[in-house]
């Protein structure tokens, strides 16, 4: 899958179901895990805020590029690339058991899997018995999922198969999936938003439209279909720059709110000067742009940065404060240490601002994470005002992820009063082990000719459930080929899940 260069690091984003229930229990679910938690800022000690076991949810089918989200229907779902463009050509040639469980399950479509019990166990979506998570004649397509809910609680995903856009829904918490269409349009890296009932927003880098300009569609059906003309979110940005809109988009329900109603993208902006910003971009009373000729409008929320991931991550709190986080991306001049010559990577950060506004204005950046090593991926939640949670991978030293060396373990922060001068802040392990060792390959579907390491895909999910604790989605690449002992061709779906401190919405977890 072809994909835009990143203005600062060449990067990409794009990317089997047998009848059997997947019963998988949390080892130790009574022993819960208490993952290190350091001192908070702003506070006088340490916080009782942990995660439990991290828990496969399962054995065979890949799980990169995962989410889980809560429904409205008392369950969790979670989903995730099938593993085609994940494929870690040491594991294909090494792994005969990791080989056949790829090859026997595999539908062309991404998985699905849905708990009626908060998460400790967990089922694969069949399809009428067929092995298939849904319907083939309208989902197709290996790669790219992302979840959303409408205000009727329906439920949408998405895959594509390099070119068409899948959009599928299902109106129960993610156990049967009847409606869809097979292609709500041609492109790469689809991103879903739930509007009002039975509506939904995809946002795609279309190739037919627009070459690869990056463009927004509508369905108004549960997405049994999509209208045919999007609205642009690319082009020419204030103070000469030009933008693009890039990442997972969010409509926003808050009613009171500057922008109640309006859709709210991630962006990137290139100045002429060669600077580099980020921001997000607004399309207001999006349920009506699509008939009235409506547009988006660009903001920008720091304009001389750098980023190391594929795109920032947004999030929108109870009160329409926006959020915006991302990774830095610093080099050190005149070196070589780097992938492929590169000039060699320094500690970098996670960054946060914020907007009470809209996006016209921004507060000043301020630093989420910063340990010393190499993080990346950053990824992001929020709840009630004031209160988000971010979660990132981190390496146990300075590396370029591409070629890298060194442990991946999984972090999360919570803040609380996040927009404000009180700002505190809980940083915590929370897989409390390795979930991955070595390079992290960012280069698309090059990496699997290359022979790079490519089976975490492009990102790491989070979100709350019910009662606002935070759940974390994740690839996870230890376990190994029972024949063999050799690494697997994909990475395994893991699932984490907040058990002690406060959640997002106030309530206690656990």
């Amino acid at each position: 899958m072809a994909r835009r260069l990143s203005p600062v690091r060449s990067s990409w984003r794009g990317h089997p179901a047998r009848n059997i229930r997947v019963a998988l229990t949390m080892a130790g679910a009574l022993a819960l895990l208490g993952a290190l938690t350091l001192p908070a800022r702003g506070a006088t000690g340490p916080r009782k805020l942990s995660f439990g076991t991290p828990q496969y949810v399962d054995f065979e089918l890949a799980g990169g590029e995962p989410e889980a989200i809560a429904t409205t229907h008392g369950t969790l779902v979670y989903t995730a690339h099938e593993g085609t463009t994940h494929l870690f050509r040491d594991g294909v040639f090494g792994a005969p058991q990791g080989d056949q469980d790829f090859i026997t399950n595999y539908r062309n479509q991404v998985n699905i899997w849905y708990s009626g019990d908060d998460g400790v166990n967990w089922q694969r979506v069949n399809y009428q018995d067929s092995g298939f998570f849904t319907a083939p004649y309208y989902n197709t397509g290996f790669s790219d999922p992302d979840l959303t809910l409408d205000e009727a609680g329906n439920l949408y995903d998405t895959g594509i198969d390099l070119a068409n856009d899948a959009l599928f829904s299902s109106a129960d918490g993610g156990v049967t999936w009847p409606t869809g269409t097979i292609n709500c349009h041609d492109g790469d890296r689809p991103w879903l938003a739930g509007g009002k009932a039975n509506e939904v927003f995809l946002a795609t880098d279309a190739v037919e439209e627009s070459g690869s300009g990056h463009e927004v569609f509508q369905s108004t059906d549960a997405g049994a279909s999509c209208g045919l003309t999007g609205i642009p979110d690319h082009g020419d940005g204030p103070n000469g720059t030009t933008f693009s809109g890039d990442g997972k988009l969010y409509y926003n329900h808050v009613n009171g709110s500057p922008l109640n109603g309006a859709l709210v993208e991630p962006a990137y902006f290139n100045f002429p000067d060669g600077r580099f910003g980020l921001g997000v971009s607004v399309l207001p009373n999006a349920s009506q742009a699509f008939t009235t000729g409506g547009q988006f409008t660009p903001h920008i929320a720091v304009s001389n940065t750098s980023m190391l991931a594929h795109w920032p991550a947004i999030a929108i709190d109870s009160s329409g404060t926006i959020y915006l986080v991302w990774d830095t991306s610093p080099r050190l001049p005149g070196t070589s240490g780097g992938c492929a010559g590169a000039e060699t990577p320094a500690a970098n950060s996670i960054m946060l601002t914020y907007s009470k506004d809209g996006g016209t204005t921004w507060a000043k950046p301020a630093t989420v994470a910063h340990p010393g090593t190499t993080v990346l991926w950053p990824w992001m939640t929020a709840g009630s005002a004031g209160n988000v949670g971010i979660t990132w991978y981190q390496y146990d030293r300075i590396t370029d992820p591409d070629c890298g060396t060194g442990d991946v373990r999984v972090y999360e922060a919570s803040l609380f009063n996040a927009a404000s001068a009180k700002r505190v802040e809980y940083l915590v392990n929370a897989s409390g082990r390795v979930i991955h060792q070595g390079g992290i390959c960012q280069g698309g579907t090059t990496c699997v000719a290359t022979g790079q390491d490519r089976r975490l895909g492009d990102y790491l999910t989070v979100a709350t459930d019910p009662n606002g604790c935070v759940i974390i989605a994740t690839g996870d690449t230890m376990l190994t080929d029972p024949a063999t002992g050799g690494p697997l061709p994909t990475a395994r779906p893991l699932f984490i899940k907040q058990n002690a401190g406060t959640s997002l919405t106030g309530k206690t977890c656990g």
